[in-house]
């Protein structure tokens, strides 16, 4: 493939919140919009696939690597105006909250601490504490690879969201930037709400470990897929070097020598125990990427 900055053969492993995955045949830093379009054309072109990622949460990338091109998504454009704001997909998502603090902004504080960009936060809705991006989020502007690079601007509506759902799980569309409409706040209550949100998600969560953020979606309100883990008595498990979080069920941990494989089997003995002991079955929060065969 003629692609400008090209790599090959890049192990994957350190671009990933869970520390471990196999090389890309093909590795791609793109920084702006032309560099996305041409490498996925020549990809298309080429029948190469194709896998976009941004901050590396909620992906478990296989031992055995990605066999053809890999694209980490880095770019990074914001712009306000008034209480809209628009981001390009690679803007972490702490920044963008920072941002927001900065111009008085609320409407994504609820996201402080989460190691995803705009791009994957908008493709998994990204939630928690009763909040989802849908909640915000006015435009999408994405790309159809399979039609030509065809640039779409959806709506909220179009973006066909629900929990931890959207449109983008189940269409080749590639995210360029979205656009919220956030509302106006003091700065001091916004900062105090942000420093509150900071301190549980340190007490509740394990931070700064390699981890993908929750494995599963919640089954429901009342069901919570960390506390159904909890009363299977799989709190800190340990299969390998994958490890069940003794601080949060829902959680897995790499304790710093996991595999992918070691990963994957744990989430699936979890899946296992909960539909033996409970009835319910588990659906994983995390995308499997260069696997052979799906997970169940």
């Amino acid at each position: 493939m003629n692609i400008p900055h090209l790599q090959t053969n890049i192990p994957l492993s350190g671009y990933t919140t869970y520390g471990v995955g196999g090389p890309a045949k093909f590795f791609l830093i793109a920084s702006n919009k032309n560099e996305l379009l041409h490498a996925l054309q020549e990809a298309h072109r080429e029948a190469v696939p194709t896998f976009v990622f941004g901050g590396g949460s909620d992906i478990l990338v296989a031992d055995q690597g990605f066999p053809g091109l890999v694209i980490k998504m880095e770019l990074r454009e914001m712009n306000f105006s008034g209480t809209t704001v628009r981001a390009e997909a690679g803007v972490k998502l702490s920044y963008l909250i920072t941002e927001c603090l900065r111009h008085e902004l609320s409407g994504l504080e609820y996201a402080i601490g989460v190691p995803a960009t705009v791009g994957g936060g908008v493709w998994a809705n990204l939630g928690a504490r009763g909040s989802e991006i849908k909640d915000v989020l006015t435009q999408v502007h994405a790309i159809d690879p399979t039609q030509a690079m065809k640039e779409l601007f959806l709506t909220n509506q179009e973006c066909q969201f629900a929990y931890r759902e959207s449109i983008f799980k189940h269409k080749p569309y590639i995210i360029l930037d979205a656009t919220f409409n956030l509302k106006l706040i003091d700065k001091t209550v916004l900062q105090a709400r942000l420093k509150e949100l900071a301190k549980l998600r340190t007490t509740e969560q394990d931070l700064g470990s390699k981890t993908a953020g929750c494995a599963f979606r919640n089954p429901s309100a009342d069901k919570p897929a960390g506390k159904l883990i909890e009363l299977a008595g799989l709190k800190g498990f340990s299969l390998g070097g994958a490890k069940v979080s003794e601080k949060h069920a829902n959680f897995i941990v790499n304790t710093g020598k996991a595999s992918a494989d070691e990963i994957a089997q744990l989430i699936s003995y979890i899946k296992q125990q909960v539909r033996d002991q409970f009835g319910v079955q588990l659906q994983e929060e995390v995308k499997y990427v260069g696997f052979q065969f799906p997970q169940v």
